[in-house]
């Protein structure tokens, strides 16, 4: 917890750093041109223009904090050196500045132009300068505070080399793997298959003096999930009515996770896992949404589509679009449309492989638009037509459905719902994740499902969008 509130500390400094660097960069600008003469300008700016910052200052402020969340400035810090900050940062507050332009002269609003280049360069040069100082002092606190917490994986299985894995990739997270606990089912991993999890700690009777001694902080449980319970709602998926309701009779364990929704029977508690009239109430309103976002979203694409579309035709032979059969809602097929972004021949053995890193077989511009997800903007037709939703599932190809229905438990519940252009396993996971990672998020989508938090997937989409997070 020490680690999640110093975090949070210094979340909270950026935050009145950054007003008040936008602040102080704005009267800097103002000051500078009033007092100072700066080339390629007439002359200084009559001291009456302070008007000025007293009736914009709001807006500016609004414009700062917006920009930074957009651009990840606000999620939880990931090491970083000097030069990848001051690269992001520089991106945040050039766009922060066009923002600014097409506020005030496409709204015809009157604003000394010469202070908006005076503030962007004060605003870049406080933020870095705020940052490192704010940076520093964390790791001035780290030193004094043992950050890492070390963590016990329960189980020995795919699942728990893979939380193990990411955990030791990626340590700014703050938890340390200390080893891991076999379950009673199953047998020693092989030296090298277990290399990820660490040492074995013993059984699970040995947790309780583990923690006692000292020798771990927290329990990850890792269990494979593959239950009678995750077959049983496979063997359901694509056949259960809308109007069916699965409830559980919940065990100590079940009943201490929060969130959950619950009805009572006399005095016994039931856990709805799948509730009969959710989707039957939610989908026409999630419809309506997909319909009127979508359409403002595709009106307002139009010249960028039109842009990307003379991109790829120019740079390379073949065609703009790019068709493709995907899996939909209660496993239909569908076609899925999408900006060319590889070599004709890319799939010349009809053979379906998944797109990799610096995958050799994109164009140069095809490269440039998958960074920025721009070939993605036809698929707004497919929302429009009702085989997609704006948040949803990620579609797959039927060959990789086939292969995962057979080796992922549960992942026929997904296709509950049309696939979406975003959703929560793309903005919270990776691209190359594992399809297994990808379900959890899904499911987890499907069952706390609301208005809201399709909005919210949408905004961190955009911050992915400008960061080229995920690619």
């Amino acid at each position: 917890m020490s680690a999640w509130r110093g975090d949070r500390s210094r979340q909270v400094l950026r935050v009145l750093g950054d007003a008040a660097a936008a602040l102080a960069s704005l009267a800097g600008a103002f000051e500078v041109r009033i007092h100072l003469p700066v080339p390629f300008t007439r002359g200084l700016l009559p001291a009456d223009r302070l008007f000025f910052l007293s009736q914009e200052w709001i807006a500016v402020l609004v414009f700062q904090l917006a920009d930074l969340y957009f651009f990840g400035f606000y999620d939880r810090p990931r090491p970083q050196g000097r030069t990848d900050m001051a690269r992001r940062l520089a991106g945040a507050v050039a766009f922060q500045a066009l923002a600014l332009v097409v506020y005030y002269y496409l709204g015809d609003r009157t604003f000394p132009r010469s202070t908006l280049l005076l503030y962007a360069l004060f605003d870049f040069f406080l933020l870095f300068s705020w940052r490192l100082a704010v940076d520093r002092l964390g790791d001035l606190r780290g030193r004094r505070e043992r950050l890492e917490r070390r963590v016990a994986v329960v189980g020995s299985g795919q699942a728990a080399r893979e939380i193990a894995g990411a955990l030791r990739l990626h340590n700014w997270h703050g938890l340390k793997v200390a080893g891991y606990i076999l379950l009673p089912h199953e047998t020693a991993p092989e030296t090298g298959s277990a290399a990820e999890l660490g040492p074995c700690l013993g059984s699970l009777a040995e947790l309780p003096g583990l923690l006692a001694a000292g020798e771990i902080d927290d329990i990850i449980l890792a269990d494979s999930g593959d239950s009678w319970q995750t077959r049983l709602i496979d063997h359901l998926a694509g056949t259960r009515p809308d109007r069916t309701n699965v409830l559980l009779l919940p065990g100590p364990f079940e009943s201490l996770i929060g969130g959950m929704r619950y009805r009572w029977v006399h005095d016994l508690p039931l856990i709805e896992v799948v509730r009969e009239s959710e989707w039957r109430i939610s989908l026409p309103v999630k419809r309506l949404l997909d319909l009127a976002a979508g359409s403002l979203l595709l009106l307002l694409a139009l010249p960028v589509l039109a842009v990307c579309a003379a991109a790829v035709k120019l740079s390379s032979p073949g065609p703009i679009l790019y068709r493709q059969i995907r899996v939909g809602r209660d496993q239909r097929p569908f076609t899925l449309w999408k900006l060319r972004t590889m070599q004709v021949d890319a799939e010349a053995e009809a053979v379906e492989v998944l797109a990799q890193l610096d995958d050799p077989r994109l164009t140069p511009i095809g490269a440039f638009l998958r960074r920025l997800r721009l070939d993605e903007l036809p698929q707004l037709v497919n929302v429009l037509a009702g085989s997609m939703s704006l948040v949803g599932p990620r579609p797959e190809r039927p060959g990789f459905v086939q292969r995962y229905l057979k080796e992922v438990p549960g992942y026929a519940e997904r296709f509950s719902l049309a696939p979406g252009l975003t959703g929560l396993a793309q903005v919270n996971g990776d691209y190359h994740s594992s399809p297994q990672n990808k379900l959890r998020y899904e499911l987890a989508y499907m069952a706390n499902w609301n208005i809201w938090l399709d909005l919210s997937i949408l905004l961190r989409t955009v911050k992915i969008v400008l960061t080229s997070r995920g690619v």
